[in-house]
């Protein structure tokens, strides 16, 4: 295996003597990391081998300390789990065809060696200058690889890298098939908890090999698992843009419920400001691209309620919800007409009752009529008190 060449040094990583030397230029860079050439020391089995070497930005490693790298890591885990699992089912279904494997570079955690980013002339020390934070300029080499910052060490991959799938919902026409599947299957073998999303990496005639996935959480924590994780939006973007292949047979999908209209339309705002693009899409660009704040976007993350639901239901998570609401909007319409030449409270709630839709309806399975008395001042509950406030969920 051939060597860059390299003035960067790391610690070793863990207790196994090995250590790294990278570039002092990057060559891409994401929001929270900047992505260099390595080479592999220390130890017989690794000594010249090619790696590759993701140092930690100091303003994301100072705003997150050990948090910034123990994502990444379990972000890893829960992908690598997934995979085992995907390898098995898919063995399991199909083994006959063509049966490529998936796997996940495993990612090593050290430090930038504090002794490395500098030189001295007699007692002072010489700072060299690097590639800057920014493409096409120069900085001194503590501005950009900070002294014992947190570094990421991967292997390097042989072959053509791709980018299959983003978290985003892109597809990559010709290859992306089986990759598209096994984010569906994460989804449904995690029983909605996790979808694994952004997969990038090489393909061989047997096995996929993906580095530095996203996965986005299906709790009611946003960004459990770092940066890349878009939570619920991202699985409902994921759904709405993905097509279901032979190798999605029997797994189960997403049904929204639980979100009032209003909830809806800002849900509607973010995904449709979602890059379809490529390249990965960070936490902080959801309120940028669609103009929603970052206490909104927690808020729906907290509030939305996904289901599983079999493939097979008529239940969609988009064509079942609207749905809902088109037959809801149809019961206002009808209703405020009756109520118009109602007189009694009597004749109300019996305009009410006919008007409404069944509650038992598939179509709207997931809106809920409910009672509040908790109601704002200005609501229709001050005109008709015995009513409270009708509130659709």
């Amino acid at each position: 295996m051939g060597s860059y060449p390299a003035s960067n040094k790391s610690k070793e990583i863990g207790l196994s003597r090995t250590w790294v030397e990278f570039e002092d230029d990057w060559f891409a860079q994401g929001a929270s990391r900047r992505v260099y050439k390595g080479t592999f020391h220390g130890t017989p089995e690794k000594e010249g081998k090619r790696c590759v070497v993701k140092v930690y930005k100091e303003e994301w490693y100072d705003d997150a300390k050990d948090y910034a790298w123990k994502v990444d890591d379990l972000a890893y885990c829960k992908a690598n789990e997934m995979a085992q699992l995907f390898n098995m089912h898919h063995t399991a279904m199909y083994p006959t065809s063509i049966n490529r494997k998936i796997e996940f570079v495993k990612p090593e955690f050290t430090r930038v060696d504090a002794h490395a980013t500098n030189y001295f002339l007699g007692f002072l020390p010489y700072y060299r200058t690097v590639k800057g934070k920014l493409a096409f300029t120069r900085d001194t080499v503590t501005n950009v690889i900070p002294s014992n910052a947190s570094v990421l060490v991967e292997r390097y991959l042989e072959g053509d890298y791709v980018k299959f799938t983003s978290n985003t919902g892109f597809v990559d026409p010709e290859n992306g098939a089986l990759p598209a599947a096994f984010s569906h299957f994460t989804y449904h073998a995690s029983e909605g908890e996790i979808l694994v999303s952004d997969l990038q990496g090489v393909m061989s005639g047997t096995r996929y090999t993906f580095t530095d996935p996203a996965v986005l959480s299906g709790g009611i924590e946003y960004g459990v698992y770092g940066p890349t994780d878009l939570g619920k939006l991202g699985i409902v973007k994921f759904f709405k843009s993905h097509s279901c292949n032979e190798l999605c047979k029997g797994l189960n999908k997403p049904h929204i419920f639980n979100v009032t209209r209003g909830e809806q339309v800002v849900m509607d705002q973010i995904i449709q400001n979602m890059s379809g693009e490529k390249s990965s899409t960070y936490t902080y660009q959801l309120g940028k691209s669609s103009g929603v704040s970052k206490s909104e976007v927690e808020k729906l993350q907290r509030k939305i309620e996904l289901e599983t639901v079999p493939e097979e239901s008529d239940s969609d998570v988009e064509t079942e919800y609207h749905s809902g609401l088109q037959q809801i909007d149809s019961a206002y319409t009808t209703m405020y007409g009756e109520l118009q030449s109602s007189n009694t409270i009597d004749q109300i709630k019996a305009s009410i009752s006919k008007s409404m839709p069944d509650p038992s309806s598939s179509y709207i399975h997931s809106l809920r009529i409910f009672s509040d008395s908790n109601s704002d001042s200005d609501s229709d509950s001050d005109l008709f008190p015995d009513l409270h406030s009708l509130r659709i969920l």
